[in-house]
């Protein structure tokens, strides 16, 4: 098992947790944690102290921000440990769709690599389509 935390500019980590919630119901096996990178707080350490207290020892946990580089990737990276936690920037409806219910998976890497390809796979441009 892993912990979900999503993290983003605003209070876009908020309306995807809702997004997941209306979508998924009852049908979610585990929890979304959110934190939203605001305009008031500016201090860096407030909010990897908030990360830090989310993240545990024991349990690995998969950090999705919304565009790498940005402040919320920036934080995140500095607990990036490999196999352990796990950064995933450009976090997308889909991905978190397959965060939220995957439970059979052969390895913590396995797991990222499917929520990767989810989020990859489901983004689709119209005017590619043969319709």
């Amino acid at each position: 098992m892993f912990n979900v935390m999503i993290i983003t500019h605003g209070e876009l980590c908020k309306e995807l947790d809702s997004a997941v919630k209306f979508i998924l119901g009852n049908k979610i096996v585990r929890d979304i944690y959110t934190l939203s990178i605001d305009k008031e707080t500016r201090d860096f350490d407030t909010y990897a102290n908030r990360i830090s207290n989310f993240i545990v020892e024991d349990k690995k946990t998969i950090i999705f921000t919304d565009m790498f580089g940005g402040t919320p990737s920036n934080i995140s990276l500095t607990f990036f440990e490999k196999n352990h936690i796990e950064i995933i920037s450009g976090v997308n409806l889909p991905m978190l769709i397959k965060a939220c219910t995957i439970e059979k998976y052969e390895s913590f890497e396995e797991a990222v690599k499917l929520i990767e390809n989810s989020g990859k796979d489901n983004i689709i441009v119209a005017g590619n389509l043969d319709i």
